[in-house]
């Protein structure tokens, strides 16, 4: 049984993926951490460097992006021989306006990442007004790439570029020229905008969340959707009208997570030792250059089982190991110190194991191998913040050598256990929290704590604490 668990009621929103009673993959949205992913924006270039043949490029809200030479329209449409040898400040100036495209988002040291080949993306198709190339997929036979790539001939400028992806199989001619014009069209509003508005501005904005929870049903089989929220409810109830999927829509108190009893599974994912069936663990170590998986194991039984032990425990860790990046969203280098393997066979197995069970990973997983130490090199590839990322901040008692919830997710939890209480006798309840925590729960002007009051029909009274943490606690009902 597959089952999908969105959870959007709350400020923070949330869906989550189950398998036979596994939770397999979680995406986390808190407010000030939404993705702009895929947003559009016409950007001010802030400094050109060219000894990084980069800029940087100020977007709006004080928000800055990092965009190469490589990802400049005037650059890649350049048909000069000797472009590669002339310098960005050929192809950009200081002040100049541009749009441009979010394509990774911010972490704690890297802006965002941003391209000038800006897409607009169909159900068949991935639109680039600037792209200048066809590409097809190549899960469709060789018949079929080439006819779409002669259609593609056909219908495109020189400036344009066209993804075609593996659902135009049963698509005909006349309705993906109708889904062409369709992103034309919106290129064309967009550039509109650009030309009459200022800089730096918001051109489009992309539901990230939505169009996640879109992939996952597109991707994944499922049997089962359930979602708190009632607008979220019927658009799923209408697109999916034609599938045999049972959507029910959630209306109780209690979270919806926790309900469904899932919640104590999410709560692990920011902990650093994972426990296998076998008694053995991993830990994870998630630092700023790479994260680091170490495979531990208890007792071996016998000298005769040592080697079956080890290889059965390596087997179980990679399992989990697969099952974690993809829950904790873990990108970047990562590097796996198996328990000691001599058998360059096993080796191969566990590799083969893990490109298995990483084939389906929305983000770009590649397995180096083992090296001359006997630790696996792999890469993942980075678009958004880790789960650790998200919900925790450096502990201020320990100097960050540790991590601690932060403000915005113990308001959050405020916030839902809250909800529970929604229709019961209780007319007011007193709360004592730490001012940081008062912060993120009021909103601005207090705006998100009025509107709470009036859903829930409680009158919540805050008061501050001193406390080293992040910190709630509910005092007194009434």
């Amino acid at each position: 049984m597959n089952r999908l668990f969105i959870n959007t009621r709350e400020s923070e929103k949330r869906w989550m993926v189950e398998k036979s009673g596994e939770m397999v993959e979680l995406f986390i949205e808190q407010p000030e951490h939404a993705s702009l992913i895929g947003n559009i924006y016409l950007g001010v270039v802030e400094k050109v460097i060219p000894s990084m043949n980069a800029a940087f490029v100020h977007i709006g809200k004080g928000k800055k992006g990092y965009l190469h030479i490589s990802q400049i329209p005037a650059y890649y449409m350049s048909e000069e021989a000797n472009k590669p040898f002339k310098s960005i400040a050929k192809f950009l100036r200081q002040g100049e306006k541009i749009i441009v495209q979010v394509v990774k988002d911010e972490t704690d040291s890297k802006y965002y990442r941003l391209t000038g080949n800006i897409e607009f993306s169909g159900k068949a198709i991935v639109y680039m007004p600037f792209g200048k190339y066809t590409a097809v997929s190549k899960k469709l036979n060789e018949e079929t790439r080439t006819k779409w790539k002669e259609w593609a001939k056909l219908v495109l400028t020189d400036s344009e570029g066209i993804v075609i992806r593996t659902s135009v199989e049963n698509v005909t001619n006349d309705v993906l020229l109708q889904e062409l014009e369709k992103l034309r069209k919106q290129f064309t509003e967009v550039h509109s905008s650009s030309v009459k508005g200022n800089a730096p501005s918001l051109l489009l904005q992309k539901n990230t969340f939505y169009e996640k929870i879109s992939h996952i049903l597109e991707k994944e089989q499922m049997d089962e959707i359930y979602c708190d929220e009632i607008s979220l409810f019927q658009k799923l109830k209408e697109a999916l009208k034609d599938s045999n999927l049972s959507i029910n829509y959630y209306p109780g108190n209690e979270n919806i997570i926790s309900h469904f009893q899932t919640s104590h599974a999410m709560e692990q994912l920011t902990k650093k030792i994972v426990w296998l069936k076998n008694g053995a663990n991993i830990v994870i170590e998630e630092t700023e250059a790479c994260t680091v998986i170490d495979v531990n194991t208890g007792k071996f039984t016998g000298k005769s089982q040592k080697e079956k032990t080890i290889f059965d425990t390596n087997l179980l860790a990679a399992e989990e190991i697969a099952r974690q990046v993809k829950l904790r969203n873990i990108a970047g280098i990562i590097l796996v110190d198996f328990i000691n393997m001599k058998s360059p066979q096993q080796q191969k197995q566990i590799i083969s194991l893990l490109n298995e069970r990483f084939i389906h990973d929305q983000e770009r997983v590649t397995i180096y191998g083992f090296t001359s130490l006997g630790i696996l090199e792999l890469s993942r590839k980075r678009t958004t913040p880790s789960i650790k990322q998200k919900l925790t901040i450096s502990c201020p008692v320990c100097n960050g050598l540790g991590t601690v919830m932060s403000p915005a997710t113990i308001a959050f939890q405020l916030e839902r256990e809250l909800w529970e209480y929604k229709g019961s006798d209780y007319s007011e309840v007193q709360i004592e929290a730490t001012p940081d925590v008062i912060q993120y729960f009021t909103g601005e002007n207090e705006a998100h704590l009025h509107d709470l009051e009036v859903i829930l029909r409680i009158k919540i009274l805050l008061q501050s604490i001193d406390k080293n943490i992040p910190h709630y606690h509910i005092k007194r009902w009434r």
